[in-house]
């Protein structure tokens, strides 16, 4: 695929971050579209399954892996795109399983998530609900917040004009808004552990 510039640029930059933050690649199964780094939580955050995440908190930050997400076809998201995707993000979680208990570095973690900017329609809703992924809005409490928020979906429009256009064509920044992702260890081997995957 020929990219412009401003696609370049942005190349660059998400190889420069995705190294300072440490994120990296957990598997490389071609078919995993999802990284993973490591932070520290900046909320409490009570999960259905009884985890109760603090503050401060060692999580494992789950990041798309831009480059292998389905491209959306140049009619739009069809029924056959949606299938790729959630059958990508099923193996994506089945090998994130796996690495939580064969990766030091994932074997203490508790809870898997944190702010992340989408397109949050009904149906993406659906599908994360599907997937255990439990999400909420947060508004931004400080300036901080807000400014940070803008940044980034700024930032996110940009990777999706780069990695995948279509989805952005004739499209600002109004589509995408902030929510927070959780799944809990716990729930994640128990839904993506090999043996009892579909």
């Amino acid at each position: 695929m020929r990219r412009d510039w401003l696609s370049r640029l942005v190349i660059v930059i998400d190889r420069y971050m995705r190294r300072r933050l440490g994120i990296w690649e957990f598997s490389d199964d071609p078919d995993c579209i999802l990284r993973v780094g490591i932070a520290r939580s900046r909320w409490r955050v009570s999960l259905s399954d009884g985890t109760i995440l603090q503050p401060g908190e060692t999580i494992g930050m789950i990041h798309a892996w831009n480059e292998r997400i389905p491209p959306i076809p140049p009619g739009g998201a069809d029924l056959g795109w949606a299938r790729e995707l959630r059958r990508r993000l099923v193996r994506s979680f089945q090998l994130l399983a796996q690495a939580t208990r064969q990766d030091p570095r994932l074997q203490t973690i508790r809870g898997f998530g944190g702010p992340g900017i989408l397109h949050f329609s009904p149906a993406i809703l659906r599908l994360l609900e599907r997937l255990g992924i439990e999400t909420c809005e947060l508004p931004p409490f400080t300036f901080r917040d807000r400014i940070e928020e803008q940044v980034n979906r700024i930032w996110t429009w940009l990777m999706r004009r780069t990695f995948n256009p279509v989805s952005v064509e004739d499209r600002g920044l109004d589509i995408l808004s902030r929510r927070f992702y959780w799944i809990s260890r716990e729930k994640l081997l128990q839904m993506y552990s090999e043996e009892r995957s579909e």
